[in-house]
């Protein structure tokens, strides 16, 4: 009897050394149990609790949220040095990166030389037919000119940013993408729509497995289906797919080797050059995810940011006449901005800056996983953490802001109005490292392009009696999308 009840003992205090403490030398945080982890009984957002994570355990701690330890960090000189090392280089074996393939491709979600191939290849593609080039200035222009008037026709009405917002925004990376734009009511561009609307609809539910693994293999798939959407996404998937192959396809039957006309184009040829490249990684399927990636992280982004932008402005007034004062000095009506132009645009600057820091919209970043044992602010973070950077907090820390809850383009001059480094500590909307966002000088000159236009022609207010709600949407714990509400649309004269 006496033996066994040692026995027993022993066996409790091994099932608690192995899974219930937390091993010694990770960050402080929360633990948990296994299997799920910490589940905080708290009606607070992540966002809420990742603050009171912050206060509790200083730059970087830890939450195991079902059998993923996730490690935050919160200061910016360890998120540089971080995401920066090849410790860190790596996504996680997620399906939300893999997308239901055996390796993850494109170059959001990949790893190894499937990742340096693609952004390698991006990111040349972006310098020899996108960024500064006159032909994808000019695109970005035209839509510009497109949503000014379409917004135009709800002017005096109190309703939400149209469709045609979306548009114009996809519009850009068509012509990098396929070197053609769309019409509103294009059936093709309806179609395309419809897809994306599914593929975002489906992540975040999908999302909740790679936390949880184990459910996959007691729970039938059917109820994984119906309640983590994977039927769904699939479905999406193989939609998405033939949509860019027939594009793919075309391109291929149309191509002029000598004379590339775009992101397609310079992906086939290479796929051409390469065929007996033993570390070649260029495929149909590869192509498509790719495009995929670029439609994901652009898209959406940009489009994010420039309702922020409305928000804010709507919401100060006295900033908005500011800018377009500026915008109506430097641009005579009926000239758009260029690159050149931004140097004499520092409030423009200024205020899309501000409007970056203070909506946060990829709040924390895309995940990196530890691809061995390394240390980390003084820590010992093991293979297979993933490390995530906490931007929001970061944002809004007193330590990078002077009032970092108050809306001040006036942050970002100098004392003579000039634009100041845009490199600021503390500020990484891009992310940072060497998997920072490969199409952020591409943002940049459409947030330049379309603000300034706007700004040129049109007014933005709160409805009468209202107020515009300057916070994210509840129900995504990954992006702080702007609410969809009512805004009231001036023509400026």
């Amino acid at each position: 009897m006496i033996a066994e009840l040692v026995l027993g003992i022993v066996f409790l205090f091994l099932l608690w050394r192995t899974f219930f403490r937390k091993p010694p030398g990770l960050p402080p945080g929360r633990w948990g149990l296994p299997l799920i982890g910490y589940i905080p009984l708290t009606m607070k957002t992540v966002e809420e609790q990742l603050h009171d994570m912050h206060k509790q355990y200083g730059d970087i701690f830890l939450w195991r949220m079902g059998t993923q330890v996730m490690v935050f960090l919160n200061d910016y000189k360890l998120t540089r040095a971080a995401f920066s090392s090849t410790d860190f280089i790596n996504r996680p074996d997620w399906t939300l990166f893999n997308f239901f393939e055996e390796k993850a491709l494109g170059v959001a979600g990949s790893n190894d030389s499937q990742w340096k191939n693609n952004r390698r290849f991006s990111l040349r593609q972006l310098r020899d037919m996108g960024m500064g080039k006159s032909k994808l200035v000019a695109a970005v222009q035209t839509q510009a000119t497109v949503l000014v008037k379409e917004l135009k026709k709800q002017a005096g009405e109190a309703k939400p940013f149209p469709h045609a917002l979306n548009v114009t925004i996809v519009n850009v990376i068509w012509q990098m993408v396929g070197g053609q734009q769309f019409d509103l009511t294009d059936p093709k561009l309806i179609e395309f729509e419809r897809i994306m609307k599914d593929l975002f609809a489906s992540m975040v539910p999908f999302s909740v497995p790679d936390f949880l693994p184990w459910i996959t293999y007691i729970l039938p798939k059917y109820f994984l289906n119906h309640v983590f959407q994977y039927g769904f996404l699939e479905d999406a998937k193989e939609r998405i797919l033939q949509f860019f192959f027939s594009e793919i396809e075309e391109h291929r039957a149309t191509l002029d080797r000598d004379n590339p006309r775009d992101l397609i184009d310079g992906y086939l040829i290479e796929m051409d050059e390469k065929q007996v490249d033993p570390d070649v990684t260029c495929n149909d399927t590869d192509l498509s995810i790719l495009i995929l990636d670029l439609f994901l992280g652009g898209g959406e982004s940009t489009k994010g940011i420039l309702v922020w932008m409305s928000y804010y402005l709507a919401t100060y007034p006295e900033v908005q006449r500011r800018m377009q004062e500026e915008v109506d000095e430097v641009l005579p009506k009926g000239t758009l901005a260029t690159l050149e132009d931004r140097i004499r645009l520092p409030y423009t600057e200024a205020v899309l800056h501000e409007v970056l820091r203070k909506s946060s919209l990829v709040n924390l970043g895309v995940q990196h996983v530890a691809v061995r044992d390394t240390e980390l602010g003084g820590y010992i973070i093991p293979k297979g953490l993933i490390i995530s950077s906490a931007a929001e907090t970061m944002h809004h820390n007193p330590h990078y802001w002077d009032r970092p809850d108050e809306f001040l383009p006036e942050r970002w001059l100098d004392h003579e109005g000039k634009f100041t480094n845009s490199k600021k500590e503390g500020f990484l909307p891009f992310g940072v490292g060497k998997r920072s966002c490969l199409g952020e000088s591409l943002a940049r000159m459409e947030l330049l392009i379309f603000s300034t236009a706007l700004m040129q022609s049109l007014s933005f207010s709160h409805p009468p009696g209202k107020k515009i709600h300057l916070r994210p949407e509840p129900n995504n714990p990954f992006f702080r999308n702007p609410q969809m509400q009512d805004i009231v649309i001036t023509v400026r004269h």
